[in-house]
């Protein structure tokens, strides 16, 4: 599928990329990937990250 691949593109780009954000560049791609594949809000992926122990906020 073409959000799977993507992801893994991303997966395996440099840490450069993500320089300067506060959360790990493997959790900004899950949350892209979510957000493209479900209609999901700011606040659905955070309460979905809530749920499996991160503390993000939108």
């Amino acid at each position: 599928m073409i959000l799977n691949t993507i992801a893994e593109k991303l997966k395996r780009q440099s840490k450069d990329d993500f320089k300067g954000r506060h959360f790990e560049a493997w959790l900004i791609v899950q949350a892209v990937a979510w957000y493209l594949r479900y209609p999901l809000s700011y606040r659905d992926l955070e309460e979905m990250f809530r749920e499996r122990g991160f503390e993000v906020d939108h």
